[in-house]
């Protein structure tokens, strides 16, 4: 009997396991695959000391954070080529602080070889923050971050080889990760390390391992957050189809009359839509970076829902590019759709909106913080979301709960949506990254487990590296260095 789309779509149940308790944690136990039949594995087993899934925003600076400490790192990615969100979802503008370490180097080379502008702007300066709307092209972080995987000799890049199960052992009271299994070349391959780092974004390792897990909204309730829902209502933050425009023809003029908001010039303080039509003329760039059309995805663990979801937004775009190719422009859409949420990985401790708000720097801070509370799709109030000061990112919340041998990075640590919604930005999920990378490949090559790792000399670490520096050079009195008081 032929089945059609919709059919299809409603018997999947809409990925009932992460949306029929919301708000609730639930333990992931997909094991369909019977990764236990050694036959299947056609390939050996590769060994190292740490394995980073995922080579995006928050996997790329883990990786290279773990092979500058002498780790032999194996930098797992599903996709063609490397990059995660700037490359395939067109996120090519950052949002929030602070800009270090790995990220601060990227900024700068991008900044020196690819600007829009062609030449290099003269405002960024040594910390990559000048109040400007910088943006670059997708291939150009292609470039940049391809260069600085290479240099890194203990990185082995495996691009095209997603995960799709991860290697646990029982061990006490808590399930031992020792490594996860691709997909490669059509056959299954083993990878073994002491240390794995789920930077997928969607924390599918995590959920492999039996990891328990967040998806959807938070009642106020659940987290005794001071802010926030009185009923979870399931729901993860929308999805944002974005894409570039670029003048064509000599005489085209932008139709910024059709665009409220959501246009970004290169090299601006402000907004296309915050502009006179004057100042608008003045710059008049001819390329434009565009938040596109926004949509609801149900589960956004769910590939056959997500495709639906990036259906969706392009046909809701199609009178935005009707409208852009009459005035003489085309238009570069992302390849895949921009995800803002998915599985949070309950940790030792979860991060609330409350420790956002009150700049709270927790003793085992491994990574500074910075950016307003941004739930797409939940109103707050707009004193409350332009509140936030720095605050800091805990170590115990990159540790998952009752598993070992496993570190997360990214915006899938243990916190809650609105905590969220505020690091889930790609600097601050670079410094996240950075610190996990660290962290892993310490614990890796010292023989000990990510919980056992001596915090203060973790800490110790990361400030040597400046990693905890930027608020000082932005003249901000901020007690960043806590455990420095003890």
């Amino acid at each position: 009997m032929a089945i059609n789309r919709r059919q299809f779509i409603r018997s999947l149940g809409l990925g009932a396991a992460c949306t029929a308790i919301p708000g609730t944690s639930l333990w992931a136990s997909d094991k369909s695959l019977n990764t236990k039949d050694e036959r299947l594995f056609k390939l050996p087993t590769l060994k190292c000391d740490v394995i980073v899934v995922g080579a995006g925003p928050a996997g790329i600076p883990a990786a290279i954070a773990a092979a500058r400490e002498g780790a032999k790192v194996i930098l797992l990615e599903e996709d063609m080529l490397p990059g995660g969100a700037p490359v395939d979802m067109y996120v090519t503008y950052m949002c929030g602080a602070p800009r270090i370490g790995v990220f601060l180097d990227m900024i700068k080379e991008l900044n020196r070889k690819h600007s829009l502008s062609i030449t290099p702007s003269s405002t960024i300066k040594d910390w990559a923050w000048d109040g400007k709307q910088h943006w670059w092209l997708p291939s150009a972080f292609v470039q940049v971050l391809d260069g600085f995987i290479e240099s890194e000799k203990n990185i082995t890049l495996m691009c095209a080889s997603p995960v799709v199960d991860t290697l646990v052992a029982a061990k006490g009271n808590r399930n031992q990760v020792y490594g996860v299994c691709v997909m490669r070349q059509g056959m299954l391959q083993k990878i073994e390390a002491p240390v794995t780092i789920d930077a997928t974004g969607t924390g599918l390792v995590a959920a492999k391992a039996g990891c328990e897990y967040f998806y959807g909204s938070d009642a106020r309730k659940d987290f005794n957050e001071s802010i926030g829902l009185e009923k979870s209502d399931g729901r993860v933050q929308p999805c944002t189809m974005m894409y570039i425009s670029q003048r064509t023809r000599s005489d085209a003029e932008f139709p910024l009359e059709a665009f409220k908001t959501g246009v970004l010039d290169h090299d601006n303080v402000k907004w296309a839509s915050q502009q006179t039509p004057q100042e608008f003329a003045e710059i008049d760039s001819g390329i434009y970076l565009h938040w596109g059309a926004t949509v609801e995805c149900k589960d956004t663990t769910d590939s056959v829902l997500v495709a639906e979801a990036h259906r969706q937004a392009i046909k809701k775009l199609e009178p935005q590019f009707e409208i852009l190719r009459s005035a003489g422009y085309v238009t570069h859409v992302a390849p895949k759709l921009g995800i803002r949420e998915c599985r949070r990985i309950k940790g030792e401790y979860v991060i609330t909106v409350d420790d956002v708000l009150k700049g709270v720097m927790h003793d085992d801070k491994v990574a500074d913080a910075w950016y307003s509370l941004d739930p797409w799709g939940m109103k707050v109030d707009a004193k409350i979301k332009n509140s936030v000061g720095p605050y800091g990112i805990p170590y115990r919340s990159l540790i998952p709960a009752q598993t070992e041998g496993l570190l997360t990075a990214g915006r899938i640590i243990s916190g809650t949506r609105l905590a969220m919604s505020s690091y889930r930005v790609q600097p601050i999920c670079s410094t996240i990254g950075e610190a996990a990378g660290t962290a892993a490949a310490m614990a890796s090559l010292q023989k000990t487990g990510v919980r056992n790792l001596d915090v203060r000399q973790l800490q110790e670490r990361l400030d040597q590296k400046g990693l905890f520096d930027w608020y000082r050079h932005v003249n901000m009195n901020v007690n960043n260095k806590p455990w420095k008081n003890k």
